[in-house]
């Protein structure tokens, strides 16, 4: 029966606690959104997003690494691995990032990478 991947987003890196929760939901609900295909197998893809902010170029930097799991949990095979990070900034204000904010950067790197994912997928198929 074919399924769509499972996103999960078990933790996140980020400069400012009180952001954590926005970037997880963020992350997961890009990834999600980008995981249209559906596959045979069932996969796991487990993002890292990572946010950062350069204090003297007053921006936000977003990345995420990932893993993927087959449906047993068993990491899989070595021919999908992360080759380069996508990255995305926005220029801000610390004490007002918006959950546009969020979306532009996280949301924008966690779609790139998991689009990047499926159309890997797909061509194993």
């Amino acid at each position: 029966m074919a399924a769509k991947a499972a996103i999960k987003v078990d933790k996140v890196v980020v400069f400012d606690s009180k952001l954590e929760a926005g970037v997880k939901a963020t992350a997961r609900k890009a990834g999600e959104a980008a995981a249209t295909e559906q596959f045979d197998e069932a996969y796991v893809i487990k993002l890292l997003p990572t946010l950062t902010f350069d204090e003297k170029a007053r921006e936000i930097a977003a990345s995420c690494t990932w893993q993927i799991f087959e449906g047993g949990g068993t990491r899989l095979f070595a021919r999908l691995k992360q080759q380069k990070k996508s990255t995305a900034r926005a220029t801000v204000r610390p004490e007002k990032i918006s959950q546009r904010n969020l979306d532009d950067t996280v949301g924008a790197v966690a779609a790139n990478e998991v689009e990047g994912i499926m159309k890997s997928l797909k061509a194993m198929k």
